[in-house]
């Protein structure tokens, strides 16, 4: 699938794509038409999509590492669950990669990206494998509920895009749990979790606000996506 050249933030390897994965037959199925958007849609997205992309790209690098890491300590089907995220991840990209490589360059795009792999490169120097972990299930908590704001956003719920965002969605709750279970598992406790997370969507809202009027075009409010997840962690 092409990709557009404001699509790398992170090196990452993935191993062959699983051809069964749910977004695989997605893309299998748009391929040939691609996505349309309308020219307000188009710019919007255009400039958050290296915001998307670089939390995937990331999330991939970290599960790749992760399950590096713990092979030593941990049963084989823990080491499973997350090369399975690490699979799910690549998939992400590539199905983002592509819907990118459809929208315009724009100069704005370089500085989008910059920041946000400041962002995310910060999130990696944690602690600790635990404080790691449940970082990423804040992240991902947050990626779930955007997800569902854009699927239900204004460019429609059939459009092909939309229902880009649902199949993540769908995969991103799932993450949610590998990565409290391994969080848990290393002795994180519910206060190390509540402290830290709360902490994430404030650095997570600060990076996105920059983009507050773009995710408005796609009917996405981020002071509602806020407050959501700070009554849902309270």
């Amino acid at each position: 699938m092409n990709r557009h050249p404001m699509g790398g933030c992170f090196s990452s390897h993935p191993g062959k794509l699983n051809t069964e994965h749910a977004i695989a037959k997605w893309a299998q199925h748009y391929a040939k038409q691609g996505v349309h958007f309308n020219d307000t849609h188009s710019e919007a997205l255009a400039l958050l999509m290296p915001l998307l992309l670089c939390g995937e790209q990331s999330a991939q690098l970290v599960f790749q590492q992760q399950a590096k890491v713990l092979a030593p300590q941990v049963c084989k089907s823990s080491i499973n669950a997350l090369n399975e995220v690490e699979a799910d991840e690549a998939w992400h990209d590539e199905a983002l990669q592509w819907v990118f490589a459809q929208l315009p360059v724009l100069t704005e795009q370089h500085q989008i990206r910059r920041a946000a792999q400041r962002f995310y490169s910060g999130l990696g120097r944690s602690e600790s494998l635990q404080q790691q972990f449940i970082r990423i299930a804040s992240l991902d908590a947050c990626v779930t509920q955007l997800m569902q704001m854009m699927e239900r956003g204004t460019i429609g719920s059939q459009h092909p895009f939309s229902l880009l965002c649902g199949l993540i969605k769908k995969d991103e709750a799932k993450h949610v749990y590998v990565s409290k279970y391994f969080a848990k598992h290393l002795g994180a406790s519910v206060a190390d979790i509540a402290e830290e997370r709360l902490l994430i969507l404030q650095q997570l809202m600060t990076l996105l606000g920059r983009q507050a009027n773009q995710f408005e075009v796609l009917g996405v409010d981020l002071e509602v996506l806020q407050k959501k997840l700070e009554l849902k962690w309270l």
